[in-house]
């Protein structure tokens, strides 16, 4: 089921009636958001469900055991039961016929042909972000940034809750939770949800998808067959599109979770006027790049084990950023292409090697950041690397 159709209007007015009726029915109010979100996913395919439900009923068995033991040779047992459980669903279904068909690919290479049937997996929708969201909750108990909750319940609504299950933005336990147990909620803003969810309308239909028929389909279809300005306005118009689409969703979602009682933190905060890549990701899908710095980047160990494995773990940070929206080679580049840039970034503001006037280097900033993060989209958007050298070619 998607937002922006008649089925979601229909399924989002019968859920806000049953949420007016049971506010004051705190348990049964629950039960019901429950269903409401399992009927949401398994609109596209009741089968998946299992997959919610495995992801469910590990990361909350795993968080208790966690929270439980004293032994830290046992917790980190149950963390990575944890994490081994989702990664490797998100694996299997994600990137099992990319890595068997890269494998097949480079054994061609060498001089080998492998005849390997497709092994037409169906991807998931949403699992992603479902995933990534109940591995910050084990990550955090074991951190001791989280107690562990008790409810079975409780802990079922944060990972099924349907306005961000499909789409994002990914919601920490902590915030999901706490707001979930409480009895005092704030107001319902009707007046700011309603301008997100229609907002988030307009960037979605009117402009991403005006621009993708229109302008961008057509040049990353057949590089070949457009001029080097109908090119340049494709890229733009991608760079447009891809905002419209990705903050479009997360407005229309932190707007009905704020209908139903729900405050999301926002996911964008006007990107294309970032004047650096580091900052670019403090403004683009937040909830996405706050997760990697603060489950993978300090995982590994940030920027407090020395310069050059700072430069690494920037780097491979941002490749599995890459991977995570996609299984192909375009995602990697594009993955490389952000975490190389924020490497060399670091390393001039290191040197302090840049002086230019204030006025006029926050212009340049900018104007370069935008065309670094323009040329990424490239790589984002095209089927294929050759399709994207094809792009450039075409500028």
């Amino acid at each position: 089921m998607l937002f922006p159709t008649i089925t979601f209007a229909i399924f989002l007015t019968i859920v806000l009636l049953v949420h007016t009726v049971l506010l004051k029915k705190p348990t049964l109010w629950k039960i019901c958001m429950l269903l409401a979100s399992y009927i949401f996913y398994s609109w596209w395919d009741w089968r998946f469900l299992t997959l919610i439900w495995a992801s469910t009923l590990v990361d909350f068995w795993s968080g208790n055991r966690i929270e439980n033991t004293t032994s830290n040779r046992q917790k980190r047992f149950y963390l990575l039961l944890s994490v081994s459980t989702n990664l490797g669903m998100l694996a299997y279904f994600k990137y099992a016929g990319f890595f068997v068909d890269s494998f097949v690919d480079v054994m061609s290479t060498l001089g080998s042909d492998l005849s390997v049937e497709p092994l037409r997996i169906i991807l998931p929708v949403g699992i992603s972000f479902y995933t990534f969201q109940t591995m910050s909750y084990s990550i955090d108990i074991y951190r001791n940034n989280l107690k562990a909750t008790k409810s079975l319940l409780d802990f079922a609504l944060f990972v099924g809750f349907f306005p961000q299950l499909v789409a994002g933005p990914i919601v920490r336990a902590k915030d999901f939770l706490q707001q979930l147990s409480s009895n005092n909620r704030e107001p319902i803003q009707m007046g700011r949800a309603t301008k997100l969810i229609l907002g988030g309308l307009f960037k979605k239909i009117v402009i991403a998808d005006l621009l993708a028929a229109e302008m961008v389909d057509g040049v990353f279809r057949n590089p070949g067959g457009s001029t080097g300005l109908e090119t340049l306005l494709g890229i733009y118009g991608y760079a447009l599109q891809i905002y419209g689409d990705f903050s479009g969703y997360s407005d229309i979602a932190i707007g009905i979770a704020l209908l139903l009682g729900f405050q999301f933190s926002d996911n964008f905060n006007q990107p294309y006027r970032a004047l650096s890549l580091q900052d670019f990701w403090r403004r683009w899908h937040i909830s996405l790049s706050s997760w990697l710095r603060d489950y993978l980047y300090i995982g590994l160990g940030g920027n407090r084990k020395g310069r050059i494995k700072t430069y690494r773990n920037l780097l491979f940070t941002m490749l599995l950023g890459g991977l995570w929206h996609g299984a192909a080679w375009t995602f990697v580049a594009w993955g490389l292409l952000h975490g190389g840039g924020l490497a060399i970034e670091r390393a001039i503001d290191e040197r302090n090697k840049i002086r230019t006037p204030k006025r006029f280097g926050k212009f340049l900033r900018g104007f370069f950041t935008f065309h670094l993060v323009c040329a990424g989209w490239v790589f984002f958007r095209s089927v294929d690397l050759t399709r994207s050298f094809e792009v450039f070619a075409a500028l």
